[in-house]
């Protein structure tokens, strides 16, 4: 090994091998191995008793061993007469405890490559000192050793993974891939949805709408039918007393039509606090949840609850730092599609309409697959009605079936209207009766639902 480490550094690395092996200790895991076996070889670790560790628990796992865990680990370690040397019992249960999230392994996986990467960077920049300081050969072909060993380091591990390069040809003859839809003509798995608006502009009620129809198994807003989705709403902005009553108008307004919200369809987490997904507390307790629950659909903001800056912090690092933690959830549940809810800028002096851009790094507006925003509609009529346009403020990534406005509703917080030349087309609607047999409370005209005090 060349170059002296800090003491926080190694620490750091550690962490990561512990993390990555341990990850093999655990059940579930399995689809994973074929990933991390590419990822790390046991040369890659720091401690080379950890690398030879991890050679064994790949090799069990490959061999389609019924389990890996640090029961049948220690038996086969002391059936090789290998278990003190290479930690002992305590030591494997550790490991198997070490592990914030078997999700992130790939992640724990490449902070071990990467120090693998930089230690052989590092033999390899000595080598080429020793060589000019001994005058070895000619300088050309001392470069030439070094360009070699530097190129190796940049392509270990990874080169034999690359797939061929792709003619065009070959490429339009690819039939075009389906979305795997959460919600049909809305919503794919990966999808990235972020509504931004003014304060009290009603776009956290607008994304549970689409949440709780979606579990329900309605169109967010179109009286149709689709699958049920399971959801994970993380409000990290109101109380439970806030949120419930809500919640509680929404699921029978579904009911109302005929779709129920059955047990286990949403899970709901409120932190009025907020949370801190950049610091590692928060980050793994949401990734665990995530994991627990599988959602195929997760509303969660506001944004600015979801990180707290620090003295001097950039808004690109904040940014990028939140960002990350956010992939970590998309990865942790298998692609669920995400509905973030953001503010956007005050209006500045003489402008009539506000940025629905989102506060913040310019980096939010590359961000997302889709970006809108709730921007109160001009014209006659539009207060009463509490006619909102549905901006983009993000150029979309494909076609999707977005309304162009939205106005006040009665059952629902939101309907959308659809143009047909000149005539509006109201999407959700509900009959006296099946409003009357759910116990809905309807507003009066220019009551609107989040001016209402729900019990």
């Amino acid at each position: 090994m060349s170059g002296e480490l800090t003491p926080e550094r190694r620490e750091a690395i550690r962490e990561a091998e512990h993390a990555v092996m341990g990850v093999l200790l655990h059940e579930g895991v399995k689809d994973l191995v074929p990933d991390l076996v590419d990822a790390l070889s046991g040369a890659d670790f720091y401690d080379p008793r950890n690398g030879e560790l991890w050679e064994l628990m790949c090799s069990m796992w490959a061999a389609g061993a019924e389990a890996c865990d640090p029961v049948t680990v220690t038996a086969e370690l002391t059936r090789r007469g290998d278990l003190e040397r290479l930690g002992g019992r305590v030591f494997l249960h550790e490991l198997y405890d070490s592990v914030p999230s078997p999700a992130m392994a790939l992640a724990y996986a490449e902070i071990v490559a990467e120090e693998s990467r930089w230690r052989a960077l590092a033999a390899a920049g000595t080598r080429t000192v020793l060589a000019a300081g001994r005058r070895e050969g000619s300088a050309v072909e001392a470069a030439e050793r070094a360009v070699e060993e530097a190129r190796q380091v940049r392509d270990r591990g990874v080169s034999a993974l690359d797939t061929p390069p792709l003619d065009l040809l070959d490429l339009l003859a690819q039939a075009d891939d389906t979305p795997d839809w959460v919600i049909p003509g809305v919503l794919a798995r990966w999808d990235r949805l972020m509504v931004t608006g003014p304060e009290g502009g009603g776009k956290s009620l607008l994304l549970r709408q689409i949440l709780m129809r979606a579990v329900a198994g309605l169109h967010p807003w179109k009286r149709a039918r689709i699958a049920p989705v399971r959801g994970l709403l993380v409000d990290a902005e109101n109380s439970a007393g806030q949120a419930r009553p809500w919640l509680r108008t929404m699921a029978a307004a579904a009911a109302a039509e005929g779709a129920e919200i059955g047990r286990g369809q949403l899970t709901t987490e409120i932190r009025p606090g907020g949370l801190d997904l950049t610091q590692p507390a928060d980050r793994a307790w949401l990734l665990r949840l995530v994991e627990r629950v599988r959602p195929d659909v997760i509303a969660i903001g506001p944004l600015y609850k979801l990180h707290a800056p620090r003295s001097g912090e950039a808004a690109e690092d904040s940014a990028r730092a939140l960002m990350t933690a956010l992939e970590a959830v998309r990865v942790a549940s298998d692609g669920a599609a995400l509905l973030i809810e953001a503010h956007s800028p005050h209006a500045a002096p003489g402008v009539k309409r506000r940025d629905m851009r989102p506060i913040g790094s310019s980096l939010w507006l590359r961000w997302p697959e889709y970006g809108f925003g709730l921007a109160p509609a001009d014209g006659e009529g539009s207060q009463e009605l509490r006619l909102m346009d549905w901006v983009p403020w993000r150029g979309p990534r494909s076609e999707r079936d977005w309304p162009e406005q939205m106005c006040q509703g009665a059952t629902w917080p939101w309907q959308a209207i659809q143009y047909a030349g000149n005539a509006p087309v109201l999407g959700i609607t509900l009959t006296e009766e099946q409003v009357a047999a759910a116990g809905i409370q309807v507003p009066e005209q220019r009551e609107f639902w989040d001016d209402r005090q729900l019990t």
